[in-house]
């Protein structure tokens, strides 16, 4: 859809050619350490894969529907339509790239304010959120401080950046206090914990509705998100459910890249397990401008429509732990109870020992328990390791390409952990089955006579 629309405005400029302006940026230089020759630079609703010569150089025009802030891996960029941008280094250390072209300011700006806030706030974030409140602010008002003092001593080729980078400061010290609570409480283990009257508010005055700031700052992204989400839950009451409350919501924000985004967090929901699945899968089709976006969600919704009950089960092939490989066809005759995990993947590992108590309850029925890792293929030794250090049982096997296996993408699994229960002639039962540590499983079970 980029492309039509990128024709579209050519041909408008070309009839209208006082009011020329260029939508694009070149990007260049030369990247070394990146994975399969190519890195991705990401957006608001963007996304461009960069191909990367044998000895790092690239090459390549982005455009762009924003002017503002990117990413390539951690490392925020700033992109500006009509300028161009060189950077040199290593992609394992991004925060030490150096940047020339018409937005290097900007760009070396930013990666200066980058390595600061490592040194202020370190880069563990439990070491960050496990300090008392006070200390906490103390270092986040430093951050703001010396960020602040970084940006009145740099000079900047775009003639807004500086009022707009101001804002940003703001709105990275407004977020960082909003997940404090929830952040301390989960890393000391206080469930209940609550902050002092004392402790900064979010400042009503800003506005969470600025498609301008959206585009440049991606604290305000997160802290947009926060917000609405935060709100979402707290207004969501008995009967409601989440996408109950999220859809209004969402459909009375004035800002259509604000929604745009809002409405891909939301997309998980498209998911067997939602009654509502269809109904929610239209929403957002209308509520969005993204067509790339509408277009992997219409992709993900076909998918999931052809695994209901009854249909073949799409299937696997991958390596055992115990050695050799194992198929579903190699389980014909037992119901398949899948687990798809990581062990990057924290509710997944929280899963473990609930799946070792029903894999104990079911020992000898007819049913085999298979759990699918996903972990990149980097980390197959540490999966390896894992899986003997947790004791884990069942059937441990490892997919060979991680998110994008094709078991995985065969049932659309865009997060994790995913549970699938298969019949014994491979057939589907559920595509989105019961966790182990929920009661509906077993009841699953029962009710199938396992």
């Amino acid at each position: 859809m980029k492309k039509i629309i990128t024709i579209a405005l050519t041909f408008v400029l070309f009839a209208c050619a006082k009011e020329e302006k260029t939508t694009y940026t070149i990007v260049s230089g030369k990247l070394t350490g990146t994975p399969e020759n190519k890195f991705t630079i990401r957006g608001n609703s963007f996304k461009k894969e960069i191909n990367v010569k044998e000895d790092g150089s690239f090459t390549d025009t982005l455009y762009l529907q924003y002017n503002g802030a990117y990413e390539i891996g951690k490392q925020t960029i700033y992109l500006h339509q009509g300028k161009n941008l060189s950077f040199t280094g290593d992609v394992q250390k991004l925060n030490e790239i150096t940047f020339t072209g018409d937005l290097s300011n900007e760009n070396n700006y930013l990666s200066k304010k980058s390595a600061l806030s490592k040194e202020i706030l370190g880069e563990d974030p439990k070491t960050l959120f496990s300090v008392d409140e006070t200390a906490f602010l103390a270092k986040i008002n430093e951050l703001s401080k010396k960020s602040n003092e970084l940006l009145n001593t740099a000079t900047f080729t775009i003639p807004d950046f500086k009022e707009k980078e101001t804002k940003n400061i703001t709105f990275n010290t407004a977020y960082l206090q909003e997940i404090y609570p929830d952040y301390h409480g989960f890393f000391l283990k206080k469930d209940d914990f609550k902050v002092s009257e004392s402790f900064p508010k979010l400042d009503t005055t800003i506005d969470l509705d600025n498609e301008e700031s959206f585009n440049f700052s991606k604290s305000y992204r997160s802290l947009v998100d926060l917000n609405f989400n935060k709100k979402t839950q707290e207004e969501t009451k008995n009967g409601q459910t989440y996408q109950d409350v999220f859809l209004p919501k969402l459909k009375a924000i004035k800002s259509q890249n604000i929604k745009n985004s809002l409405a891909q967090s939301l997309s998980y929901e498209v998911s067997l397990a939602n009654e509502k699945m269809e109904a929610l899968y239209k929403d957002l089709l209308s509520i969005s401008t993204d067509e790339n976006f509408k277009k992997e969600l219409t992709e993900k919704y076909n998918t999931l429509k052809a695994l209901v009950k009854g249909k073949p089960s799409p299937k696997f092939n991958y390596e055992n732990h115990k050695g050799g490989t194992t198929s579903l066809d190699d389980l014909k005759g037992k119901y398949v109870y899948v687990d798809v995990w990581a062990t990057w993947c924290g509710p997944c590992v929280a899963e473990i020992p609930f799946m070792k108590e029903v894999e104990k309850k079911y020992h000898g029925k007819s049913i085999e328990f298979v759990s699918i890792s996903i972990d990149e293929k980097k980390d197959h030794d540490k999966w390896k390791k894992f899986v003997t250090d947790k004791q884990m049982g069942g059937i441990q096997l490892y997919a060979d390409n991680a998110f994008k296996s094709k078991f995985v993408t065969d049932y659309a699994i865009d997060g994790i952990p995913r549970f699938i229960l298969i019949d014994p002639n491979g057939n589907i039962v559920s595509g989105d089955a019961p966790r182990p540590s929920d009661e509906k499983l077993i009841a699953l079970f029962t009710e199938l006579g396992i």
